[in-house]
């Protein structure tokens, strides 16, 4: 079963390297993404080899497939990294896992150590022994939950970008995070109950494996249904043309509509909702942002939320009310929100951008 289980994992992470070696542009997202197959397939391989050939180096296969399986994480954030064009942070990754490789190469000479149906095995382990899976289960968490972070902070970036999210959207990325974080729950239960003896060790080894396939299949199915993980994008049409004058009447008319209606105060405001109100397809508000008024819904909503500031700092009544509650008053959602704000389009704090109001 083991076995069988081994080479259909190993098998399916074949199958799509062939297939993604063959996609062009070939980037940094790419090959992380290639690594991160080949680990996983390296993974599949050792227990094959282990549990095909018991004779044949078995405790060598089954460090070098305990090292891959740690490899999994560093590799995925590097994927969520490039794919949303954030700094790469390689070489950190590089000395993690030369650190766990250490580890493995001088863990058989301080224990004893033997391998039994695809797992290594201790006997009369040392206490710190016991612990050292755990910790590195715990540590490996920390990867998939960083690329949970990032693509939920794209995410919510891109809703306030664009008014349909279907070609950009990073959310199975969070999806593809949490499988990883499900199969390292599953090991942190395996290591309690293989430790007291109450399921077999194969039975242990089995279901990890399906948990591996399962989340090889979730990315196979997703890279293959959306363009451009798996297979090369398909070439773009030419864009319909854009009629510049009523792109420019559009956005006149959006930006009356935002200050009568100020809809701009509502701090979970979204390009869908805005589209909604003006009784516009996504499209033309895209187009009446970024062709009528060479800007963005995001700049746009960010623009009026300042120029409210600006109006409430300047009344007299509001001499002693603080810079985070008039920001909250002009619809930012959060303090975070407003200092990235004021950096962004004024290039300043909202302290000092207060006190201009103070010595005015």
């Amino acid at each position: 079963m083991i076995l069988i289980l081994a080479i259909l994992g190993g098998a399916i992470c074949l199958f799509l390297i062939a297939i993604l070696l063959a996609k062009r542009p070939f980037a940094a997202a790419e090959a992380s993404l290639l690594f991160w197959l080949a680990a996983q397939g390296g993974a599949f391989a050792s227990i094959a080899f282990s549990a095909g050939w018991p004779d044949f180096w078995p405790l060598i296969w089954l460090s070098l497939g305990q090292f891959l399986l740690f490899c999994l994480g560093p590799a995925q954030l590097i994927y969520a990294r490039a794919s949303l064009s954030r700094p790469l942070n390689v070489v950190p990754q590089m000395g993690v896992m030369a650190g766990v490789a250490t580890v493995l190469a001088l863990l058989p000479l301080t224990v004893q150590l033997e391998t039994r149906s695809g797992a290594i095995i201790a006997q009369q382990a040392p206490v710190w022994l016991v612990l050292l899976p755990l910790m590195a289960l715990l540590i490996s968490a920390a990867w998939p939950i960083m690329v949970l972070r990032l693509a939920r902070q794209a995410r919510r970036k891109l809703k306030d970008r664009y008014s349909n999210l279907a070609e950009v959207d990073p959310g199975w990325m969070e999806v593809w995070a949490i499988s990883s974080l499900i199969v390292i729950l599953a090991a942190l239960l395996a290591v309690p109950t293989s430790t007291l003896g109450i399921w077999p060790i194969n039975v242990h080894v089995g279901a990890l494996l399906g948990f591996q396939i399962l989340q090889v299949a979730y990315v196979a199915h997703r890279g293959l249904t959306r363009p451009g993980i798996f297979l090369s994008p398909p070439a773009s049409a030419p864009r319909p043309v854009v009629d510049a004058a009523a792109a420019r009447a559009d956005f006149e008319a959006v930006t009356l509509r935002l200050a009568e209606s100020r809809l701009f105060l509502d701090p979970v405001l979204t390009a869908p909702r805005l589209s909604d109100e003006m009784g516009w397809a996504p499209e033309r508000l895209t187009q009446a942002f970024r062709v009528g008024g060479e800007t963005s819904f995001h700049d746009a909503v960010l623009r009026a939320r300042l120029q409210e500031m600006e109006k409430l700092a300047r009344d007299p009544a509001n001499a002693r009310v603080t810079t985070l509650a008039l920001g909250l008053d002009a619809g930012f959602g959060s303090k975070s929100a407003m200092y990235e704000a004021f950096r962004r389009e004024l290039n300043t704090s909202p302290a000092a951008w207060r006190r201009l109001f103070v010595h005015q």
